[in-house]
């Protein structure tokens, strides 16, 4: 017996477990907005996003690091208004030190 096209494009959806079009947008039955069920990552999606992530916290860090380090130097040598000035050089130059840092962690690492 073969099935018609209708017929094989219809799941069961994963909340009430009614009869759904895979297309659909949501369950005529139940108004699940997910009827095929949630979205289920790869280890690779994983993988990459976790490094991705790790990326985001150095660059982060490497910049703030550079801020305190040009903001303490700046008050020690010049006062508040140099601290200032000194922090602010201190994160430029942190955001391309945090690049550097996650690009040869991908050539390297």
């Amino acid at each position: 017996m073969k099935r018609s096209p209708a017929q094989r494009e219809l799941i069961n959806c994963h909340d009430c477990g009614g009869p759904v079009s895979f297309s659909a947008l949501a369950c005529p039955a139940c108004g699940s907005r997910e009827p095929a069920g949630p979205y289920v990552q790869s280890r690779a999606e994983r993988r990459r996003h976790r490094a991705e992530e790790k990326n985001d916290q150095t660059l982060l860090a490497m910049a703030v690091l550079c801020c305190g380090i040009g903001f303490f130097y700046g008050s020690l040598m010049v006062g508040p208004w140099g601290a200032i000035g000194y922090g602010l050089i201190g994160a430029i130059i942190g955001v391309p030190a945090g690049f550097i840092v996650n690009v040869s962690r991908r050539l390297f690492g």
